[in-house]
């Protein structure tokens, strides 16, 4: 998406899909791996071909127990610099679960369902084929197993592989931006995921507006972003923040 001239801008939701090793800051394994959610925040522009430096780091890890089992969280944060420079241009937010399901009897908790409100139209219907999904699995060196393999996401009491929570987050900014239109970008992206949905099935995409923003940012626009494969409900959501003028930066 060219802005002006010189490169193009880096898509808004590509440095949150770099994959952050999470064993390598001391996240243990589990039985079952788990996104929980993912944001964005842009605080400059950032094109292709700069050269930027990242540092991940555990700013905060919490025990619960769900309604299947023991849930370990873990709350990572991520920023990126100017190599050159030093400037902080993105800081990112990414949470890790590790589930550890109890014995059950064979009968599965209920699943969540959460309507989609009335008054957030649907802008995106998309699918995502197993070819698809491997080829983002490697592109982002995501190579968990329940995203491509049946009989692994079955084992994990999947109903089947299961869609990259990242991949459902960069729906949300492309939905975004057919909403707000070719003048804006975005400014902030985030995604919470309260299921999972499975690779071949349709995923929906209805956005609202939740608020132009502050006196301070005319230019603002804000958005409420609902995700699902069930017309009507969602299993993710999500915001996003986007500005007119033509740059990341600001507000």
């Amino acid at each position: 998406m060219p802005i002006g001239t010189g490169a193009e801008l880096v898509p808004p939701s590509f440095l949150s899909a770099q994959y952050v090793d999470a064993f390598a800051l001391a996240i243990p394994d589990s039985p079952v791996r788990l996104n929980g959610g993912n944001s964005c925040r842009w605080h400059a522009d950032v094109r292709v071909g700069d050269a930027l430096e990242r540092q991940s780091s555990v700013a905060g890890a919490r025990r619960k127990q769900g309604r299947s089992g023991t849930l370990d969280i873990f709350d990572i944060a991520t920023v990126y610099r100017r190599i050159e420079t030093g400037q902080e241009v993105a800081t990112l937010g990414y949470t890790a679960i590790r589930s550890y399901p109890a014995a059950h009897d064979g009968v599965r908790a209920p699943k969540r369902q959460n309507a989609v409100p009335d008054n957030a139209p649907l802008v995106l219907s998309t699918t995502a084929s197993p070819r698809q999904v491997v080829t983002y699995a490697v592109a982002t060196d995501d190579l968990y197993e329940a995203h491509y393999d049946a009989d692994y996401a079955r084992e994990r009491e999947f109903d089947g592989p299961i869609l990259h929570g990242l991949l459902k987050m960069a729906w949300f900014a492309r939905a975004a931006l057919q909403v707000a239109g070719p003048d804006y970008v975005v400014q902030e992206i985030t995604s919470t995921y309260l299921g999972t949905d499975l690779v071949r099935d349709e995923f929906l995409v209805s956005v609202r507006t939740s608020g132009p923003g502050d006196a301070d940012a005319p230019d603002r626009l804000c958005l409420e972003i609902f995700g699902g494969a069930r017309r009507g409900h969602y299993s993710t959501i999500g915001s996003a923040v986007l500005r007119n003028d033509g740059s990341f930066a600001g507000g």
